[in-house]
């Protein structure tokens, strides 16, 4: 058994004991329609052999934050101690840090526990990283109701939405943070961004807000020629940003419950490929929850996650898609869904892609055509 901490940012409803101290965290948005964002911290105790992953009871410890101060008192921000907890843990073990957006279905407590077990997972073929997970207000069943039987979804499908907002407002505090650093003294370790189903989403309204945030002031760096500047502060609403600086290493989008067409369309994730080194997209084409609860029950169209991108040949060179179709085991993952933190050879296939491997470096893929690979047994 191993124990991970995972660091955590949510747009969730706090829920409170009698005392007024947060104790957890709801299926609903939070305070100022979900806008408001609390960073913090947890303990998950995994075990891989016994596939068990739990958070540790009274383990959970949300960052104070005094936002307007008495006069002369400098403001508390949570996420100021998260990150630079985060910042220390990647200098003193030389680890990167994966941001993790999870899918539907998860309450804030699965999505804690979820982030743990993929740094376990993770860890286990080779690969120590840092896990920062950001917890959109999902709920935790998958369906739910009568007579309406996929409310659930419903549910999780407004929320990821109407998460966009807080999604951008975390993206670029991370952003101005690593900006705002002493060129000096920084970790020099990567940072990568890793999205599951409903999550890549959430995503795409999290990317859609963060290019519509207005500009904030840039402030100087002591010495430093350049100013500070965020994605946000470069972009101007509804037109498309030309100097979008990266941000992430490397993305990758697993089970993507989100349109086929997504890099073709400057609305949804055309503009992603910027923020980061390259794209890898994992997808099966059979994917139960794509196939049937989302593209034929929800009218959604075809999806990312089951056959990759629409048309490779138009999209940005940096997104590669690997079929993970015949190492998916119905007896595994009988939803077809949970693929990239179940099988072992897709899990060493992501981590060839987060230490920065070139396509044609990873010996189990076979080619298929541009942009396309198959991961073989």
């Amino acid at each position: 058994m191993t124990d991970i901490t995972v660091y955590f940012a949510t747009n969730r409803q706090p829920t409170l004991d009698a005392g007024g101290n947060i104790v957890g965290f709801g299926d609903d948005p939070g305070p100022v329609d979900g806008y408001a964002v609390r960073f913090g911290k947890a303990e998950v105790t995994v075990d891989l052999a016994a596939s068990t992953n739990t958070m540790v009871a009274g383990s959970l410890y949300v960052a104070p934050e005094i936002l307007t101060p008495a006069p002369g008192v400098a403001p508390l921000f949570g996420s100021q101690t998260i990150f630079d907890q985060v910042r220390a843990e990647m200098l003193g073990g030389a680890k990167p840090t994966i941001v993790f957006i999870h899918g539907f279905a998860n309450t804030f407590q699965d999505a804690i526990e979820r982030g743990g077990w993929n740094s376990a997972f993770l860890a286990a073929g080779g690969f120590a990283a840092n896990m920062f997970v950001f917890s959109w207000p999902s709920g935790g069943d998958l369906v739910v109701g009568e007579p309406l039987p996929y409310v659930a979804y419903d549910h999780d499908r407004g929320t990821a939405a109407s998460a966009g907002p807080a999604i951008a407002r975390t993206l670029r505090i991370l952003h101005d943070f690593v900006d705002g650093l002493d060129p000096g003294n920084r970790c020099l370790q990567e940072l990568h961004l890793l999205c599951h189903s409903m999550g890549v989403y959430a995503l795409r309204n999290g990317l859609q807000a963060w290019l519509n945030l207005p500009p904030p002031p840039p402030p100087m760096i002591p010495g430093s020629p350049r100013s500070i500047r965020s994605l946000a502060s470069i972009a101007t609403p509804g037109v498309a940003p030309t100097d979008v600086r990266r941000t992430f290493d490397q993305i990758v989008l697993a089970a993507g419950d989100e349109d086929d067409d997504t890099f073709d369309d400057p609305s949804k994730l055309e503009l992603l490929p910027r923020l980061g080194n390259a794209v890898t997209v994992y997808h099966n084409r059979k994917d139960w929850v794509l196939n049937t609860l989302s593209s034929v029950t929800k009218f959604n169209g075809p999806r990312l996650g089951t056959n990759g991108p629409d048309n490779m040949g138009s999209i940005s060179d940096k997104v590669t898609a690997v079929d993970v179709t015949d190492i998916d085991d119905y007896g595994q993952d009988p939803e077809g869904h949970q693929y990239y933190r179940i099988f072992p050879e897709i899990r060493d296939d992501m981590i060839g892609v987060f230490s920065g491997r070139r396509p044609t470096q990873f010996p189990k893929r076979s080619y298929l055509s541009e942009g396309r690979w198959l991961l073989n047994k």
